[in-house]
């Protein structure tokens, strides 16, 4: 006797029948698919790879994705946002609606304590470091070339650069200057690393510790009286000495790396103009610019125009820096204020993507503003 019972015929024609129609219905389903590209397809004009449901994958995707697999034990991570250097420049490269995070944190450094309190921009978290004493002056930047900024010191009592290195949290010292020396700082040899230079006004000599050959070079500009403003002017990813002279015709002068001529760039109207040159209109050159009161003079290198922003009031802190992330470097300010019964210091920062303004309450009066890329 068999464990199964037949079918019956007409219970067969029924199933037949059912089979049928749900076959039908299925390769109906799979043209409505296809049809609105749900299924996994390539492009023949773009090349753009769909998997199933229209869901976007790299022209290189090995195989479509499936909605019913289970995840991978070992995802490949995918790039939401990273920074490069492109020489001297910072640059950020992100996907396509990823979500951005300002690649200048707002830092400052207290002499009192010698202790750094760094505060980053949305997901980001705070951290204090003590590095320093009092007398010390901040220097701040890349010396080790791993693309985040390594908290430094200078020491003008015993002309040492104390740096800790961000990458292996190693740290040592270099002996650079002399008294009555100012620090200039910057990556003269387009390595990605900061160099560690002084400028003398008595002999109007810099003395550039070169990252990339570890000795150092001494190139002659300015005088006297000239403040330092080292940067990128002429794009070629070296930092070129400069200084700004206030006299009869107040210049910027300077010493171009791309061919080692002397340039003088006419801007600034007062002794007490300041410089805070930056890239401000993003095309990867340093723009000539000056800080009058709470004016902001700019000289564009893309165009060569001159314009001029009112921002906040007279004897803030230029803090200029690009914290929205766009290549171009916000106009900003740090203002110390002891009037009520607790000190803050209050940042400004007029924000290139939009022009709207950004405020943080971060450091107190007495505080150094030292924003740059901390990436923790």
């Amino acid at each position: 006797m068999s464990l199964i019972s037949p079918i019956e015929p007409a219970k067969r024609r029924t199933l037949l029948t059912g089979i049928c129609v749900f076959a039908v219905i299925a390769l109906i389903g799979l043209g409505v698919m296809a049809a609105n590209g749900w299924l996994p397809r390539t492009d023949a004009v773009s090349g753009e790879k769909t998997g199933w449901f229209g869901k976007k994958l790299p022209k290189n995707a090995g195989s479509t994705w499936n909605p019913f697999a289970a995840p991978s034990p070992t995802p490949t991570p995918q790039l939401s946002k990273e920074y490069i250097y492109a020489g001297s420049r910072l640059l950020a490269v992100e996907d396509k609606n990823a979500s951005a995070v300002p690649p200048a944190d707002i830092a400052v450094w207290r002499p009192s304590s010698g202790y750094w309190y760094i505060k980053g921009g949305p997901g980001s978290t705070q951290t204090t470091v003590g590095w320093g004493s009092a007398g010390n002056i901040p220097v701040p930047g890349d010396y080790d070339g791993d693309g985040k900024t390594d908290f430094a010191i200078f020491d003008p009592s015993t002309s040492q650069w104390w740096v800790f290195n961000s990458s292996d949290s190693s740290y040592g010292s270099i002996t650079l200057g002399t008294t009555g020396d100012v620090t200039a700082k910057a990556d003269y040899d387009g390595d990605g690393k900061t160099d560690r230079a002084v400028f003398r006004a008595s002999n109007g000599n810099w003395y550039i510790y070169q990252s990339s050959t570890s000795t150092t070079v001494t190139k002659t500009l300015g005088t006297s009286g000239d403040k330092v403003a080292p940067a990128d002017y002429d794009g070629d990813g070296k930092a070129d000495p400069a200084v700004w002279r206030y006299g009869g015709t107040s210049q910027f002068h300077v010493l171009q790396s791309s061919n080692g001529s002397t340039v003088t760039t006419n801007l600034g109207s007062a002794s007490t103009d300041m410089p805070v040159s930056a890239d401000y209109d993003g095309d990867g050159k340093v723009d000539h610019a000056l800080l009058g009161g709470n004016v902001w003079t700019v000289k564009a290198s893309s165009t060569g125009s001159t314009s001029t922003t009112t921002w906040q009031t007279s004897g803030d802190v230029p803090v200029q820096n690009d914290y929205d992330g766009d290549g171009k470097v916000d106009i900003a300010c740090w203002h110390p204020d002891s009037t009520g019964k607790t000190p803050h210091g209050y940042w400004y920062i007029k924000q290139s993507t939009n022009g709207s303004t950004r405020t943080e309450d971060w450091g107190i009066p007495g505080d150094i503003p030292v924003p740059a890329y901390y990436k923790r």
